[in-house]
């Protein structure tokens, strides 16, 4: 009799079990549908800070006004196109299928937390923590990769839709454009021992001797300032580049009466950059200076005089303080000698 119920009492507990297990299976069915986002309710809006760590580095973005400024670079600016990228790029992952939890199935995954695992954290603007998740390996094949929220009660491990490629690096996102000047606006160059001045058929090396003719360099000089980029940056007083010697000196003389004086220097086989900008003074006072019959269009020149004048300020007043590296290949373009921008005419062997 005793055998019996205790039989009976089994087969209850067993059959509670297995109800509970399959509400519960079913509970996360509901939960879970293929595709559906991994940062669900997530305003981007709301976003004011975002950490990234991955193989003992972290990166920074902290929102000031309508940027986004590097930490980790001196709050350096980021550049806007990056960061609106790395935030679409979470806001897209979506989920193929749940893979379950568990500490050795993280380790696995590299969902531990570890070197491999990348750790990202987002904050609004009181500086609270509102999201934290791991991105950890890719699948076989690379078409998926595992990923997993570490701030709430769920700590189940997901495998996603498709790969998911988050920059993790600072200088991923700076912003590393400092001028694009095209050369139809420069009206002369001068260098250290050379000057190029417009003529009817663009910029021409100066008094070129007879012989001689202008070498392809001389191009490079013109878009110097096109697309110039950098390669690291520094702060002016850094102990890294606080001794440079900035003996090279460009002088880029613009269209509208302002220009950009570049000061470069070599430390071994790295090239530095100072960079500021110069309006015309007489311009600029005769500018300010308005009288009360002015036409409309003279009125209109000077205020444009007087945008550029606000322009320059604004560049000196940010690039003044940082010092740039640049590759080898843009370095060139500004340290180059009058010799290297001339090369022997090709004789004419008929007339010999």
């Amino acid at each position: 009799m005793n055998l019996n119920r205790n039989l009976i009492i089994a087969a209850v507990v067993l059959l509670s079990l297995s109800v509970f297990s399959y509400r519960n299976s079913i509970s996360r069915a509901e939960r879970f549908e293929r595709g559906q986002k991994f940062l669900t309710q997530l305003n981007p809006d709301n976003i004011n800070e975002i950490e990234i760590q991955k193989s003992g580095e972290t990166v920074t973005l902290a929102k000031s006004s309508d940027k986004y400024l590097v930490k980790e670079k001196h709050n350096y600016p980021a550049k806007n196109e990056s960061v609106n990228r790395f935030i679409n790029d979470m806001l897209n992952i979506s989920l193929e299928k749940a893979v379950g939890s568990g500490e050795s199935l993280e380790q696995e995954l590299e969902l531990d937390g570890g070197e491999k695992t990348t750790r990202v954290v987002l904050r609004n603007d009181a500086g609270k923590d509102m999201v934290q998740f791991y991105v950890g390996k890719s699948s076989e094949g690379g078409r998926g990769a595992y990923v997993k929220r570490i701030d709430g009660e769920d700590q189940t491990s997901y495998l996603t839709s498709r790969g998911v490629f988050l920059s993790t690096t600072a200088d991923s996102f700076l912003d590393k454009e400092i001028l694009d000047v095209a050369a139809d606006k420069l009206v002369s160059v001068q260098g250290g021992d050379f000057k190029l001045e417009k003529g009817d058929d663009g910029l021409k090396l100066a008094r070129l001797p007879k012989g001689k003719k202008e070498s392809s360099e001389v191009s490079q000089v013109k878009g110097a300032l096109a697309g110039l980029r950098f390669d690291k940056v520094f702060l002016a007083d850094d102990t890294e580049v606080a001794a440079l010697n900035f003996a090279h000196k460009t002088v880029y003389n613009l269209d509208d009466d302002s220009s950009y004086t570049v000061l470069a220097a070599k430390k071994d086989d790295k090239t530095f950059l100072k960079i500021s900008g110069e309006m015309d003074r007489e311009k600029v006072n005769q500018a300010a200076s308005i009288g009360r019959d002015e036409a409309e269009d003279q009125l209109q020149a000077k205020s444009e005089v007087l945008t550029r004048m606000d322009e320059v300020q604004d560049f000196n007043n940010f690039h003044g303080s940082w010092i740039y590296e640049v590759t080898d290949y843009v370095g060139k373009k500004f340290t180059k000698k009058r010799a290297e921008l001339m090369e022997d005419e090709e004789k004419d062997e008929d007339a010999e």
